[in-house]
């Protein structure tokens, strides 16, 4: 590793226990540093995002996402080597496999900073169709039921997503021009999922939205969440809406104290909601964007 990537390490290192404490999360350097040190060209080198949630503190997390510019065979690979993420015959390991030898692919990493590795991100630079990725095997049949609800809205692919500890699956739609949702479309998905209500406040900001994904479970028949992001600067970002989200963006570090870009998260669920927070800690020149279109900030 070279001397310059040495200190985006430690920097790196440095500013996540920083986002720990704004998150008022624990840090555990038993489990981070495994994670740093065996992808560290990547950490040092490619897109970081850094993420948490407005949950109660009991239940809030704070994430790292770090990219890889191949197909995620390398980067699961070396992570099993070391001891990090292990494999135990469920069907998102098969999905997984299928669908990288099958279409191209860019693939990430989810850390978690008090449990590990968390999940694995496929990025797909040609936007697949919802049949096509629906009918891969080990997908969930909760989201094969959910087949009219992906194509009505988004109906294009750009990104899947396994979580290994929560055992779920996220579908993002295509990128699309703040927008192209309407406030009157965003309540009637909720409406129409039977999942809560978005106040008139929150309809207004995700007017804004540049795409949607959901969260499905292979041990539940219905969707458990639909999530709408925007991207935001920091001034226009809706830190009111909760204490957690005002200290996180006050307060986020990044690797480039210039350029501070953040996503705000709206999630929805059949009992409740909740907003997350990602920070843009570092960007690439090259950064792979679903269908090559990047998000626009608003």
């Amino acid at each position: 590793m070279t001397a310059s990537a040495t200190v985006a390490l430690d920097k790196l290192r440095t500013d996540l226990q920083q986002y720990a404490h704004l998150a008022e999360v624990r840090y555990d350097p038993v489990v981070v540093d495994p994670v740093l040190d065996t992808l560290a060209d990547l950490w040092a080198n490619s897109v970081v995002g850094v993420r948490t949630t407005t949950h109660p503190v009991h239940e809030r997390e704070v994430n790292a996402r770090v990219m890889h510019p191949g197909d995620p065979t390398d980067l699961i690979e070396r992570l099993r080597a070391a001891g990090l993420l292990t494999y135990t015959g469920h069907p998102m390991e098969q999905l997984l496999a299928e669908i990288s030898a099958a279409v191209p692919v860019r693939s990430g990493v989810d850390l978690a900073l008090a449990g590990g590795v968390q999940k694995i991100w496929l990025v797909f630079p040609e936007l697949i169709g919802v049949e096509r990725i629906l009918g891969f095997s080990g997908m969930p049949e909760s989201a094969r039921a959910h087949a009219a609800h992906l194509s009505r809205y988004g109906g294009r692919i750009g990104i899947l997503a396994v979580d290994f500890d929560a055992r779920t699956m996220n579908l993002y739609s295509n990128v699309f021009e703040p927008g192209h949702l309407a406030p009157a479309d965003i309540a009637e998905i909720l409406a129409e999922l039977d999942f809560t209500a978005a106040t008139d406040d929150e309809l207004a900001l995700l007017g804004r939205t540049f795409n949607l994904y959901r969260t499905f479970s292979w041990s539940e028949p219905g969707m458990r969440r639909i999530c709408f992001p925007v991207r935001c600067e920091p001034s226009s970002f809706p830190t009111h809406l909760d204490p957690v989200l005002a200290r996180f963006v006050d307060g986020a570090p990044f690797a480039d104290p210039d350029t501070r870009g953040f996503v705000f998260y709206a999630a929805y669920g059949p009992n409740d909601r909740y907003f997350k927070v990602q920070a843009e800690y570092a960007a690439a020149r090259q950064a792979t964007f679903p269908g090559g279109t990047a998000p626009r900030t608003t």
